[in-house]
């Protein structure tokens, strides 16, 4: 199982791309632009909504249209800080700590949109809600909340995202949209391209495998599967190395082979070969075959020849320096003198 570090493709980014998304506001008391400033004091440019005196309140902020691409389910990073309902007055119970996330699939950016709160109502799809972990009050600094929404399955070219707030106080700092993604890998070897994340657990994303350089199928069909975390599980079929080469250590590629000496085949009868059976062409490999054979022969032959006169050799260097050796303790004196005697240049001096 490979798990990729590069997951996430940005698609849209709320601090980089606020104006080309062409965000929306319904109604037009709802929510509104600011400008805020981090704790670096650098000013960024935010979304907020606080109209939490009045009742029935329904305010959506809805995003400009965005090409789903590869994608099958989108990833949507929020940061905000939402304020304590409890530090306000006069709220009439209506203050809420929660906000929405929706979507809408669209086939291109020119098809028609929802135009006020009761047809997007109508016309999105919840998400999830979105509930605050940290909240502030008036004239305190608030904690950045941060919250990630899956949206998906997606199917259409393209998608709007919206955010709908019921009664609480949010100032939605940025917002990013993206998707995981296996990476192309080699397995089996197999190559399998870079695959976008299945759309959920039960629902894996299947990519088809190629069999690396010199490499043809062992077994098909050649796929491994793409979970929603991006990782690659399940393989099947794989690829074998052709003949003249070998696989690597990891099985990642095939590489040549040095090729082994001919060896001949078995005789399948002590008769061998019938003179009817032995065509032109069978003719000319048994003689191939048997010159081979006798260059063999010759070699071995010629191997035999080296090691008998090397054992030689050393059975007479072993033999003279045992002459030279004492008696070994309760050896018979004649047993070696006898062996003195025979000793080159033994009869040689004043003896009878």
């Amino acid at each position: 199982m490979v798990r990729p570090r590069d997951l996430f493709v940005v698609l849209l980014d709320t601090e980089l791309e606020q104006e080309e998304l062409n965000w929306l506001v319904m109604p037009a008391d709802g929510w509104e632009e600011t400008v805020a400033v981090d704790k670096s004091f650098n000013a960024i440019r935010t979304y907020r909504v606080c109209n939490m005196e009045g009742p029935n309140q329904d305010n959506w902020l809805r995003s400009g249209y965005v090409e789903r691409g590869e994608a099958r389910v989108v990833y949507v990073a929020l940061r905000y800080t939402m304020r304590d309902c409890g530090s306000i007055s006069n709220s009439a119970g209506s203050c809420r700590e929660t906000f929405a996330v929706y979507y809408l699939e669209k086939d291109s950016e020119a098809a028609p949109s929802a135009s006020d709160a009761a047809q997007m109502k109508a016309t999105y799809t919840k998400a999830q809600d979105i509930t605050a972990e940290h909240v502030f009050v008036l004239g305190g600094m608030g904690k950045v909340n941060r919250a990630t929404v899956p949206v998906g399955p997606l199917t259409g070219a393209g998608f709007h995202l919206a955010f709908r707030d019921r009664g609480a106080c949010i100032n939605l700092l940025s917002v990013r949209a993206s998707f995981k993604k296996c990476p192309a890998t080699i397995a089996n070897l197999a190559h399998f391209p870079g695959t976008p994340a299945g759309p959920s657990l039960a629902m894996l994303a299947v990519a088809k495998g190629a069999c690396v350089a010199n490499a043809e199928e062992a077994s098909v069909p050649l796929k491994m599967h793409c979970t929603s975390e991006g990782d690659w599980v399940v393989p099947v079929g794989g690829c074998r190395c052709r003949p003249g080469y070998q696989s690597n250590e990891v099985v990642t590629a095939c590489t040549a082979t040095v090729e082994d000496p001919v060896a001949l085949p078995e005789v399948e009868s002590e008769q061998g070969l019938s003179q009817d059976a032995l065509g032109p062409s069978s003719c000319g490999q048994l003689e191939g075959l048997l010159r081979a054979n006798q260059q063999l022969l010759e070699k071995q032959a010629e191997a035999l020849g080296r090691l008998t006169r090397t054992v030689e050799a050393l059975n007479s260097s072993l033999l003279a320096l045992s002459r030279r050796l004492p008696p070994a303790p309760g050896e018979p004196p004649q047993y070696r003198l006898a062996e003195d005697a025979i000793a080159p240049g033994a009869g040689d001096g004043d003896g009878n």
